[in-house]
C-alpha cells in the first residue's frame, strides 16, 4: 500500500511539474513575486534558528562525543544512497547511479550498516542527486521562489522534488513516525553545525540576510542542475547568474 501510495504521488508530481514547466522561467535573474510574504517568513525562519536551532545544534555538539557525531552523519549520509541512486538512473548519469550503488553495498556489508564510509577510502564518493536537480535536467522550469516557514528557501520545482523524494527515503517505509522524527532532527542538528559559520555569516553578519539567502540558494541550484546537465559553468553575469539588487 505504501509503495502504490508512492507511486501515485510520484505520477502526481510529475503532472505538476510539467504543469509548472510550460510557463518558462528565465535561467538568470530571480523570479519572486512575493518577497515580503518571503521576507516576513524568512524573519520568522531566523527566529526560529536564533532561538532553536541553533541553540540546540549548538547544545548537540557540545553534549555529543565526536566519534558519535561521526558515525551519525555517515549514518545520515547513507541513508540518502537511495534518493542519490534513483535520481541518478532517472537523470540518465549510469556510471555516478553504478558507484552509489556501490557505495550503498560496500558501506552496508564492510561499514557496519552505513556507520562507517570505508567507500570513500577507496574513491567510491558519494554522488548527491535529488528529483528537483532530476526535473532540471528535463528542462522543468524552476517556478516561483518562495520561503517555507522552517523548512527555508526553495522553488516550486524544488517543492516537488522534495516531496517525491520522500518516496525515496527509507524511513519512510520503516520505523515509523518515531524514526523519521528522529532522523530530521539529527539532520538538522548535524547540517547545522557542520555550516554553522557560513550560516552565521549569512544570517546575522550580512546587510540583508533575505537577500543573502536567496542569492546563494538560487546560483547553488542553478550551478548544481548546469554540471548535471554537462554543462559548463556560468559565466559571471551570463547564465544563470543572479542580480543581487533587491526586487523592486
Amino acid at each position: 500500500m505504501q509503495i502504490s501510495n508512492a507511486v501515485k504521488a510520484l505520477g502526481s508530481a510529475i503532472f505538476l511539474v510539467l504543469a509548472v514547466g510550460c510557463a518558462s522561467t528565465p535561467t538568470s535573474g530571480v523570479n519572486d513575486p512575493y518577497e515580503n510574504l518571503n521576507r516576513d517568513i524568512h524573519e520568522f525562519n531566523k527566529g526560529v534558528d536564533r532561538y532553536a536551532i541553533r541553540p540546540a545544534s549548538d547544545a548537540y555538539d557540545t553534549v555529543t562525543p565526536e566519534l558519535v557525531q561521526f558515525l551519525v552523519a555517515n549514518a545520515l549520509n547513507h541513508l540518502e544512497l537511495p534518493r542519490d541512486f534513483a535520481n541518478n538512473l532517472l537523470s540518465g548519469r549510469w556510471e555516478p547511479a553504478a558507484l552509489t550503488f556501490a557505495r550503498f553495498g560496500i558501506n552496508t556489508l564492510v561499514g557496519a550498516g552505513g556507520l562507517l564510509d570505508p567507500a570513500t577510502d577507496v574513491g567510491v564518493n558519494k554522488q548527491d542527486a535529488d528529483f528537483g536537480l532530476t526535473l532540471a535536467t528535463y528542462g522543468a522550469a524552476e517556478g516561483i521562489y518562495y520561503e517555507i516557514p522552517l523548512l527555508g528557501p526553495t522553488t516550486v520545482r524544488d517543492t516537488v522534488g522534495r516531496v517525491v523524494d520522500i518516496a525515496f527515503a527509507p524511513t519512510t517505509y520503516v520505523g515509523g513516525p518515531i524514526v523519521g522524527a528522529t532522523e530530521t532532527g539529527l539532520r538538522i542538528a548535524d547540517t547545522r553545525q557542520a555550516n554553522r559559520s557560513a550560516i552565521d555569516n549569512a544570517l546575522y553578519e550580512s546587510p540583508d540576510s533575505y537577500l543573502t539567502a536567496r542569492t546563494f540558494y538560487l546560483q547553488s541550484r542553478r550551478a548544481r542542475a548546469r554540471q548535471l546537465q554537462g554543462l559548463p559553468p556560468a559565466d559571471l553575469n551570463g547564465e544563470g547568474d543572479l542580480d543581487i539588487e533587491p526586487a523592486q
